[in-house]
Order: C-alpha cells, then structure tokens, then sequence
C-alpha cells in the first residue's frame, strides 16, 4: 500500500503488540509483515528485531527468524549477526567444484566443497549457494537456495555435495548458456563458478 510504503515506521506499534499474540496465523503474519519491511528499509528491521530478541517471548526466535528471510539470503551483516551467524568467521572454503561444467536442460548441477575452521573457536556458520541464471537479454540474475546451517569445531573440515535441478518448473524460464555458481558462508561469497545450459533448452 502506498501510504504505509511510504511510511515504513507507522506499522511498528502493531508488530510489536501482536509478536507474542496466542494465533501462530498472527505471528506468521508479523513475521511476514517484518520480512516486507525489510525489503525496503532493511536496517529499520534489523531493529526491529533486535529490540524483540532483547525481551523475547516463546515465539519470538522464530518469528524474527521468519522475518528476516530475505535479508539473510541477501546476506545482510546487520541479521546475520542478530542471527548469530558472525559475517566474518576464519572459516576455509574450497570450493564449489563442479562434476561437469556443461548441464542438459531438464538435467542437473552436482557440485562439492570443503570447509575448514581455521580458528581456534567454534563457527557457527549458514552455508547457502547463489545461481546466477542467464536470462534472454544476456544478462544474469542471481536466485540464493539453502544449504546447511551448522557449528564446526577448532581445525575440523566439513565436506558438502548438493545437486541442483534444472527440471522445467512454471515459476522460472530457463535459458541456454554461460550460468554460473558460487557458495555464501555468513554472508560472504565465494569467487563465482561458470558453468553451461546446452543449447537445447526450452522454456520451462
């Protein structure tokens, strides 16, 4: 709504007096709310948030969780760090390593990495991966998917493999050629892998 896009702050009041309400479809609908405020002004939610966690309630972790989705994916430090998810982690990353670097449309991308805790603390880490699609103009546009989240030990290695489909699916369209890859630990990116769609691909 435009009234309220244009104030952001205006809807605060009522979040804050319905975060515990006894509905789950109410504190859903708060999280939801939060998560759409964050698109707009993401420190203003982080806030937010953090003024909950500060006096939580039974449900509080997971409705900040909920709401702060999209600001995770996006690697915000800011709900990252409320979330417990350090953005800077000594945290060694090889990878991701590709099995093939050519991908039949309708097949799939199986791709492996290995993580090693370089420090001499525990990290607690949130491991998602970034596919850059190619789009009809040439260009790419990044979708982020979840991995693993997960604490490692001082000097242990943590070795990941995860599969990703390319099957025709009504909500994206895929298009033939140069996509790439890449891993986000705690917000940060690894260097972007390229791989290929063939040629043969159909709209999905």
């Amino acid at each position: 709504m435009p009234t309220i896009l244009a104030r952001p702050g205006a809807t605060v009041p009522i979040l804050d007096a319905l975060r515990e309400d006894d509905s789950e479809y109410v504190r859903r609908s708060v999280a939801n709310h939060l998560n759409d405020l964050s698109r707009q002004e993401p420190d203003l939610a982080v806030e937010i948030a953090a003024r909950w966690l500060a006096t939580p309630g039974p449900s509080t972790d997971r409705t900040v969780r909920h709401g702060l989705r999209t600001l995770t994916k996006q690697g915000h430090p800011g709900a990252l760090g409320l979330l417990g998810y350090a953005p800077a982690v000594d945290v060694h990353v090889d990878g991701p390593r590709l099995e093939a670097t050519a991908v039949p449309f309708g097949g799939s991308l199986t791709f492996s990495a290995t993580l090693t805790n370089t420090d001499t603390a525990p990290a607690t880490i949130l491991v998602d991966y970034v596919v850059h699609h190619r789009k009809a103009n040439g260009t790419r546009t990044p979708k982020t998917f979840k991995l693993i989240t997960r604490t490692i030990a001082p000097g242990e290695t943590l070795e990941l493999r995860r599969t990703h489909s390319f099957r025709p699916i009504t909500t994206r369209r895929y298009h033939p050629g140069g996509h790439a890859i890449e891993l986000q630990i705690n917000g940060a990116r690894t260097p972007p892998v390229d791989f290929d769609l063939s040629e043969d691909i159909r709209g999905g």
